[in-house]
């Protein structure tokens, strides 16, 4: 049987946040789906906690950017421009369209647009072409107006995507408008996010919300032992959104109470030395530890070695707030309870009261006694955790998840 060709269209790749892009694309190649992926900036091999996937896959070495590099001298920038139009003689139409400035801006003014199509020009006849990210749907519709692609798009939408304040709002209508409507399918991971996507006019019929899935194969259940000391860890990207610095008014708070716990932040990013002097100022050095990344093995075995996942994020100061959570249905898999606040897509990925609970946003006493109630009641961690398995297990496992999106595919 012949593969359908589907190409998926990224930012950045590969990215150490968007592991679960490609655990999906890595979840099509068993369904009888060839993957070509094409990303605006291709980054060294190196920067992906995935690397044994992404080599093992091929997916790394066939990977393409849609946007090459271009001289920065105009008079060979053109020179280059023609000899792309000469290899692309029967398309001619498609690339002079590229050239109208009143639409397309400044990607046409620079012939940017030209040499985005001259490669989106080489995958044709892809049966399915797949934004990941909105900005990458805006990319396709530009490429479907001018023919230089013909398939059906689908474009995901996964989280600060969707995000809109009242000043920006019209932009955003204005600028996915194209998208919206080029789009066979608008997927999207939580009813947080669907919600985001209703106030800059999605047309309500095209979106379906679909949780990002766990590969429960890679993430496994371990049980835990509790010898008196709760550890409790956090992983995510070090900016105020994830809200680490309200985790440690947390561990400082049970601290004052007498309690034996020891919590790990696990993560890279721009608050790293702000959460690092807070720390020490509050004279938590022998109860938090703060370390950088890791691949993804790293973290499944900091995951396993805890009793407890701390979900600390929270809406920051521009009023985006967290999109789903991947992170605490990894957390679950491996078959930790979770405590994390009522913020953005968080309460859609968490049973209250069954696999973990969920606390009033920004509440530091409130997700200190929740954190208690495993200390005061131990037996919690292996019910709980055991409940958080069959959850994902059931409601984000990555290949049922997968399945419904190649169900699109089909359509």
């Amino acid at each position: 049987m012949t593969k359908v060709k589907v190409v998926h269209v990224l930012g950045l790749f590969p990215s150490q946040s968007e592991t679960f892009v490609i655990n999906f694309i890595l979840e099509t190649l068993k369904h009888n789906y060839s993957a070509q992926i094409l990303a605006d900036t291709i980054r060294p091999l190196e920067v992906s906690s995935q690397q044994d996937l992404l080599t093992k896959s091929g997916l790394f070495s066939s990977a393409q950017t849609f946007n090459p590099n271009v001289p920065e001298d105009k008079l060979k920038r053109l020179f280059f421009a023609i000899s792309l139009l000469f290899k692309n003689i029967k398309f001619s139409r498609v690339l002079l369209r590229t050239l109208n400035k009143k639409r397309y801006g400044l990607k046409s003014q620079t012939l940017k647009m030209w040499f985005q199509a001259a490669t989106f020009l080489k995958y044709r006849d892809a049966e399915v072409f797949h934004a990941h990210f909105g900005i990458n749907g805006k990319l396709l519709a530009e490429m479907k107006e001018i023919g230089a692609i013909k398939g059906k798009i689908i474009t995901s939408f996964y989280g600060y995507d969707t995000f809109s304040t009242d000043e920006t709002q019209e932009h955003f209508i204005n600028y996915y408008l194209g998208a919206f409507k080029a789009s066979k399918q608008i997927v999207t991971s939580s009813n947080y996010l669907f919600n985001n996507l209703l106030k800059l006019n999605v047309p309500k019929g095209i979106v379906f919300v679909n949780p990002v899935g766990v590969d429960i194969d890679i993430f496994n259940y371990k049980n835990r032992s509790f010898d008196g000391s709760l550890k409790i860890i956090t992983v995510g990207r070090l900016i105020k959104l994830k809200g680490q610095h309200v985790g440690i008014e947390v561990i400082k708070l049970l601290i004052e109470r007498g309690y034996n716990v020891h919590y790990t932040i696990v993560g890279t990013g721009t608050e790293y030395e702000i959460l690092k002097q807070k720390i020490k100022s509050l004279n938590l050095e022998d109860f938090i530890t703060l370390r950088g990344g890791g691949t993804q093995n790293e973290i499944i075995e900091l995951l396993d070695q805890n009793h407890l996942f701390l979900m600390t994020s929270i809406t920051d100061e521009t009023g985006r707030a967290e999109g789903q959570g991947l992170v605490t249905a990894e957390a679950q898999a491996s078959g930790l309870p979770v405590v994390g606040f009522n913020s953005g897509g968080i309460p859609e990925t968490i049973r209250d009261g069954i696999t973990g609970y969920v606390v009033e946003e920004g509440n530091v006493k409130a997700m200190a006694n929740s954190i208690e109630k495993f200390i005061s009641h131990p037996e919690l961690i292996t019910t709980m955790g055991l409940e958080a398995r069959s959850y994902i297990e059931q409601h984000f496992n990555n290949a049922t998840q997968s399945q419904k999106i190649i169900d699109l595919y089909k359509q």
